[in-house]
């Protein structure tokens, strides 16, 4: 219900998908019955449908155009419910007007079951076209949301990975000429004046690693998230992929529709029948899919539906011998509806495809840079040389300030240098985060695509030095930042951990949002909870602590 409601309301209900189709089904299927059953009468109600669609459509026009502006979603589904009553109900007033002017023919058939037909053809018909391309347009903005966000932070980490590399060049460049300095100032004499200037060229060297680290571009990217595509843009191209309609969607929904013109010709019992048919019909067939026309099958399932559609037309002729021509209307009418229906599927199945690839691959470049710390050489190094290298200078510029050095004095400083040169180059590029900082490295990643800010109570902070319980907490705050990009393209956010009284630790993240359930997706599960409050989306979750 949800589903079918978003896409009423949504602002994309009439488009050309849906004119196109109600085409389709007015002009061929939906016909009016025009002084007889045979195919001259056909082809008469054939020419009065395609002529009133047009004036139909033609009152459509404002509708269509009010409700892509209206900003209020339950205006617009309104507004569509309306209008869509209102057309259906004027339908054949029109069509047998224009039957008068044309045929001099007003088409037969009690008034109330064909409005009530026509009100089921048109809500169930179009409604699954809605579905399709509202589903396929807002897979695409999340889809689009999440690839920007995931470029800004994808490049934020790329450019501190580069930063690293540059800085790790550095200090390799640095330290050898540190090393051939060092020899230099030593095969000559040394003196308090001679290992200060050494001195200096080891903090030289700290400061200009400390600068290349933190200079403004490191993290930066000027990416901007795509906004929310507005509801009369274009409907993206639809997929082709015929698979298998859920069951007793096809021709049930085929009988219902009928059921109103069936009752009227031949009583309740003809249209109970014709629903007990259309359920038989459709087991078989949905089997018969399952079996032999797996995608990428078009031609077998084609085939299977239009199999179908001839045993609907059997039954239709069983239960009413005399209906003419309109008994081989099932033959068209129910692989057309089996493609819409299996079209609508897979929109519903594919929507969230590239949402999950790209909300994955977010999710996985954000988790990588909470346990990866690029920066953790350059700081080492930086400390290294202005503690270990520059301190072994204070001392030894001690010795020589008033005397030349031993040559043990000399080998102790070229061996305490030597230890802090190998200690900067021997690590890694990067290492590992500590699970204690692993969330301020997340939020820092998640800078570029969302401006978090936290509260983070002190206790909460000890217990992340515990790797399972920040695993935990990092697994939360990025489903919880990513679900935030996805839904509403939100570019801020709140983080809130605290210790309960009961000693478990109470996780909230918020951002700006509308909550829209999803269908079969519960928003309790797992020990989270989802819910709106106020103008914001919040995930909270409650989960034990470890003993400290």
């Amino acid at each position: 219900m949800t589903t079918w409601w978003n896409a009423v309301s949504g602002g994309g209900f009439y488009t050309r998908w849906s004119a196109a189709v109600s085409l389709v089904v007015a002009g061929i299927f939906s016909v009016p019955s025009i002084g007889g059953v045979g195919i001259e009468a056909y082809l008469r109600g054939a020419t009065v449908a395609v002529l009133g669609w047009a004036v139909l459509a033609a009152l459509l026009v404002p509708v269509a155009v009010a409700e892509r502006r209206l900003p209020s979603r339950t205006a617009r589904g309104a507004l569509v419910l309306v209008g869509l009553v209102a057309v259906a109900t004027m339908r054949s007033f029109v069509n047998d007007a224009i039957s008068s002017a044309l045929f001099g023919i007003v088409p037969s058939g009690p008034m109330p079951s064909r409005i009530a037909t026509n009100l089921v053809t048109a809500v169930a018909l179009l409604s699954i076209v809605a579905v399709i391309t509202s589903r396929h347009a807002a897979s695409r903005a999340a889809a689009e949301r999440l690839r920007a966000a995931l470029a800004r932070v994808a490049s934020a980490e790329a450019q501190r990975q580069r930063i690293a590399s540059e800085s790790r060049a550095a200090l390799v460049t640095g330290i050898a000429e540190l090393r051939r300095a060092r020899e230099h100032m030593l095969g000559g004499p040394v003196d308090f004046e001679a290992v200060r200037a050494f001195s200096e060229e080891v903090r030289a060297l700290s400061h200009r690693v400390d600068r290349m680290r933190r200079r403004p571009d490191a993290g930066a990217s000027d990416a901007p998230l795509p906004r929310e595509p507005l509801p009369h843009e274009p409907s993206p191209r639809l997929s082709l992929r015929l698979i298998a309609p859920p069951w007793l969607s096809v021709a049930p929904l085929y009988a219902v529709a009928c059921m109103p013109y069936a009752i009227a010709a031949g009583g309740a019992g003809v249209g109970l029948a014709g629903l007990g048919g259309g359920i038989l019909v459709d087991l078989v067939a949905g089997a018969v899919v399952r079996r032999w026309a797996r995608p990428p099958r078009p031609v077998a399932f084609l085939a299977s539906w239009t199999a179908a559609g001839v045993a609907m037309s059997m039954v239709t002729y069983l239960f009413l011998p005399h209906i003419g021509v309109l008994g081989l209307v099932p033959v068209l009418a129910v692989p057309v509806v089996a493609v819409l229906v299996a079209l609508c599927r897979d929109a519903l199945s594919r929507a969230g495809a590239d949402e999950r690839r790209a909300a994955a691959g977010l999710a996985e470049v954000a988790r990588e840079a909470a346990e990866v710390d690029e920066g953790a050489s350059a700081r080492r190094a930086i400390d290294v040389l202005h503690g270990r290298a520059q301190g072994a200078c204070v001392v030894f510029g001690a010795r020589v300030d008033e005397r030349a050095p031993t040559p043990d004095e000399v080998a102790d400083f070229r061996g305490r240098t030597e230890a802090a040169f190998d200690d900067i180059l021997d690590k890694g590029v990067s290492e590992r985060m500590p699970a204690s900082e692993s969330l301020d490295r997340l939020i820092e990643a998640w800078a570029p695509a969302v401006a978090v800010t936290q509260h983070i109570d002190d206790a909460v902070r000890h217990r992340l030095a515990d790797p399972e319980t920040a695993d935990r907490v990092v697994s939360l705050v990025t489903d919880a930042l990513v679900n935030a990009v996805k839904h509403s393209g939100a570019r801020r956010a709140h983080v809130v951990a605290r210790v309960t009284g009961s000693g478990a630790l109470l996780l909230r993240v918020s951002s700006p949002g509308r909550l829209v359930p999803h269908p079969g997706r519960g928003l309790g599960t797992r020990g989270r909870r989802v819910f709106q409050d106020g103008d914001d989306v919040v995930l909270e979750s409650v989960f034990p602590l470890p003993s400290v």
